[in-house]
């Protein structure tokens, strides 16, 4: 049986990361309460990997409105590349204007079946081609709330999840073999070589 449609407006609430003012906010600042997520910070994958710690200083009301919880989805709105992530709540932190932070409502949609569905090609393209602007392309919350996403039962979403996760984690270990082999040929010619 073929699983319901929604528009994603009717399943998550959007809001646009934290807009900062002022050339030095976005700095980095060793007091810093709050990491600013970047899309540098979001993998091809749809992973958050901090490469750099750029802490910022929120007040306590900002903090409030703009600071991630776990579960929230990060959907890169700006450039070519519109990959989501799943925010673990591991870290306080708050999301840079460059995403669109999605809550999934409770009960009918699971946030890793939501970042699976939006970083499936099909979905990427037509993300893309919901997009606007000639230099740099962005995705409005209004576009991307029209989007249609299928809603199979819990249970088949956590099913989905899981096995995109194990399909990752094979796409991670093939990747560290692959470099650890070129490291072993690499050493074993230059033996070779010095032989």
């Amino acid at each position: 049986m073929k699983p319901a449609q929604s528009q994603l407006r009717e399943v998550v609430d959007v809001q646009l990361g934290i807009t900062l003012r002022g050339a030095d906010s976005s700095r980095h600042h060793p007091d810093g309460t709050h990491q600013l997520l970047r899309i540098g910070d979001l993998s091809d994958d749809g992973l958050l990997r901090i490469s750099e710690p750029n802490l910022i200083k929120l007040d306590d009301v900002t903090a409030r409105r703009s600071g991630l919880r776990a579960g929230e989805v990060l959907l890169a709105a700006r450039g070519t590349r519109m990959t989501a992530a799943v925010f673990d709540g591991g870290i306080s932190a708050v999301a840079g204007s460059q995403f669109l932070v999605l809550r999934p409502h409770g009960g009918v949609l699971l946030p890793a079946y939501l970042r699976w569905f939006l970083n499936l090609p099909s979905t990427q393209d037509n993300l893309n081609a919901r997009a606007r602007g000639s230099y740099v392309r962005s995705l409005s919350s209004r576009a991307l709330g029209e989007l249609e996403i299928p809603l199979p039962s819990l249970p088949r979403q956590r099913a989905i999840a899981e096995l995109h996760e194990l399909g990752l984690r094979e796409k991670q270990l093939m990747q560290s073999l692959a470099e650890q082999r070129a490291t072993l040929i690499n050493h074993s010619i230059l033996r070779f070589l010095s032989a």
